[in-house]
């Protein structure tokens, strides 16, 4: 096939990858980090995530016109470097919101119910274990959701749906009846909080020791946002002090984890495998937005449908 070669750090949905190919000569790294021949003639970049599109691959790539991040979180590409290449970034910024804030959901009531542990001893013949249940609601507590963005605000409603009284905090100010724009107060004595931060400079490991301590007894952390925005030594203490009693997430650092990491391992702990965004309608939707916008951008189009320019 001729036409513009577009290098995929990683697979994208296989419906996606056919229209791809159709209009343009596709390059699958075997690897996110795949130190690869002849780039030369790469006019565009696709990641889902893992592949790290950085100043030393954009060098690479003389003829580089646009990088595309299959998602929404962009820690993994150099906007500076695209920004000073002249290389145009899109994401799908609204893609992942229904289902993102859903799993969230999902860890929370996981948690709280204590729903893995008790299946665990179902399944293994201790029914017994039930007298000492201690599962609790979400309803009546005190949740703090931090990270107001489109997940977050859609994360906070739901949990207000059922029965949570929500305190919500952002970087920035937003319009929300439970807003509190300072964050050691949004967090005191929060039964569960949720995370939906954004990865930058200024949120890596937001969520440290002395905020811990802010915390309801006991109470369960969500982290659908990135693990590295939660100090997970901190974590990790608070769990065995009791300070906090669960802590679900939806990934781990580094990916995949070391299966010796004691924090992994800590009974109070859920993590499921940064599968958030991953129902089979959303990653075929994000992946089939993510090659549309990167094909208008080579015809000297506008994105559309889903994927938008990111604005330096």
């Amino acid at each position: 096939m001729t036409g513009p070669r577009v290098l995929l750090l990683e697979s994208v949905h296989p419906d996606a990858h056919a229209e791809l190919s159709a209009s343009a000569d596709t390059c699958l790294a075997p690897s996110p980090d795949a130190d690869l021949p002849g780039l030369e003639d790469v006019r565009a970049i696709i990641t889902r995530g893992r592949g790290r599109a950085n100043d030393a691959l954009f060098a690479r790539c003389p003829a580089l016109e646009v990088v595309a991040r299959a998602g929404v979180g962009l820690d993994n590409v150099d906007l500076e470097a695209a920004a000073r290449r002249g290389v145009a970034v899109l994401n799908v910024p609204d893609a992942l919101t229904e289902t993102v804030a859903e799993h969230a959901l999902t860890l929370a009531l996981a948690a709280r119910r204590q729903v893995v542990m008790s299946a665990n001893d179902a399944r293994g013949g201790r029914w017994e274990e039930r007298a000492s249940y201690s599962g609790e609601m979400i309803a009546g507590t005190r949740t703090t959701v931090v990270g107001l963005g489109a997940i977050g605000a859609r994360a906070a409603a739901l949990l207000r749906a059922i029965g949570a009284e929500v305190t919500t905090w952002s970087r920035t100010h937003r319009e929300d009846a439970g807003f509190e724009p300072d964050l050691a107060r949004a967090l005191d004595g929060a039964d569960v909080v949720s995370l939906h931060v954004a990865l930058t400079d200024e949120t890596r490991g937001l969520l440290d020791a002395p905020l811990l301590q802010r915390l309801a007894p006991g109470a369960t952390i969500v982290n659908t946002a990135r693990p590295a925005v939660v100090r997970q030594a901190d974590v990790l203490a608070a769990l065995e002090s009791g300070r906090v009693g669960a802590y679900a997430v939806d990934g781990f650092e580094p990916e995949p984890p070391d299966p010796a990491d004691p924090l992994l391992a800590h009974p109070g702990v859920i993590v499921t495998p940064h599968v958030a965004a991953l129902t089979r309608t959303t990653y075929r939707d994000l992946c089939l937005a993510t090659v549309r916008g990167v094909l208008a951008v080579l015809g000297g189009e506008e994105p559309s449908g889903g994927a938008q320019r990111v604005r330096s």
